[in-house]
């Protein structure tokens, strides 16, 4: 049998989720790989489950270059597959120089135009045009990222989406939950600090949960604690709100935790947060952002963008019906484990390599 060999090229091995997507890709899949890394932060590399070698192109020196060069010839790749806008890129120039096949993979849905430096504009406009000449294959996360990236003239045709597999790792014990009689709901939102979050909303919708229930609010996240717009927001509202960083656990966070609400406003492919709480029986609640409406599949647990007062109706709704609730958390846990099971996802990118190599598309 022929294992396929990959050169995986992604921005760092920081947390995020395309880079544990990545390394679950990696750790249940049966073919070889390698990752190179434009930055030298590697924080996630103990999660990888067995041997892969790992090379980062930054600091660039001549050294470097003549280390990387030799590491590829050794390796003798067939595919160079690119992870988010930059690791595209660069596995477009490598793939050129080494004549393999090259794979790109998109990572985000919807962009601010405000709130997105140019040169990710700028480079996303010319991965657009080079999209129709050099990738075999593109995989999406999510079907938002696909069209709206055929929306912007990426070729369309190339473009495959492959959701991300999510390994599950904690289930809520409680097998019928009446969240409308606990003293204190603990509600959270998770995610890096970042405008596409929006923890404005997420604060004003604790606000109006807070004139009805005793809400213990949480927001867990790179920079969440060294924030200006949710410290500035947190003076203008009286809530109980505690800031941490980000947690390498998260279910740590989810056993202690009610409910988790998303209000992302733009910029979500297939959010694993999501995911991760559908199949640990957590009460999630989300903007229609990226392909949330599609994990989600519940209108009951969809909330509007930037309306506290309607958000707020719907999940004290749902608090107060817990044989609805019960119902909607067993049904999206037993989906959700389903669709989203790691296996799925690397059955799939597998067939997507294989078909490249034998230039089946």
């Amino acid at each position: 049998k022929y294992f396929m060999k990959i050169i995986h090229v992604i921005n760092s091995l920081d947390q995020g989720g395309a880079e544990m997507t990545l390394i679950r890709l990696i750790n249940n899949s049966s073919q070889k790989h390698f990752i190179i890394t434009i930055l030298n932060s590697h924080s996630l590399i103990k999660k990888l489950k067995k041997p892969v070698e790992i090379i980062s192109l930054l600091p660039l020196s001549l050294k470097k270059i003549k280390l990387i060069k030799e590491k590829i010839k050794n390796y003798s790749p067939d595919i160079f597959q690119g992870w988010m806008y930059h690791g595209d890129l660069i596995a477009s120039i490598l793939g050129f120089i080494y004549n393999k096949k090259i794979l790109w993979n998109i990572r985000h849905g919807k962009i601010s135009l405000k709130h997105t430096s140019k040169k990710t504009i700028i480079l996303r406009l010319l991965l657009s045009i080079l999209s129709h000449f050099i990738p075999t294959k593109i995989i999406s996360c999510s079907k938002e990222g696909q069209s709206v990236h055929k929306n912007i003239g990426y070729c369309g045709h190339k473009i495959t989406v492959i959701r991300n597999g999510i390994t599950q790792a904690y289930e809520k014990k409680d097998s019928d939950l009446d969240l409308s009689r606990k003293k204190d709901l603990v509600i959270a939102s998770i995610g890096r600090d970042n405008p596409q979050k929006n923890r404005t909303y997420f604060i004003k919708i604790i606000k109006e949960l807070s004139k009805e229930f005793n809400v213990k609010a949480i927001i867990v996240g790179r920079g969440a604690t060294s924030s200006k717009e949710i410290k500035n927001e947190l003076s203008k509202n009286q809530i109980d709100l505690r800031l941490y960083e980000s947690f390498e656990n998260i279910y740590k966070v989810f056993q202690k935790i009610d409910i988790l609400i998303l209000t992302s406003s733009y910029g979500e492919g297939c959010p694993n947060i999501l995911i991760e709480s559908l199949q640990s029986k957590l009460l999630c609640f989300s903007t229609d952002v990226g392909d949330a409406k599609y994990i989600l599949d519940s209108k009951d647990l969809l909330i509007p963008n930037n309306d506290p007062i309607e958000s707020k109706k719907i999940i004290s709704k749902l608090i107060k019906n817990p044989i609805k609730m019960n119902y909607l958390l067993k049904k999206n846990n037993t989906r959700s484990l389903k669709l989203f099971a790691p296996e799925l996802m690397v059955k799939k990118y597998e067939n997507v390599w294989r078909n490249s190599m034998k230039n089946i598309f």
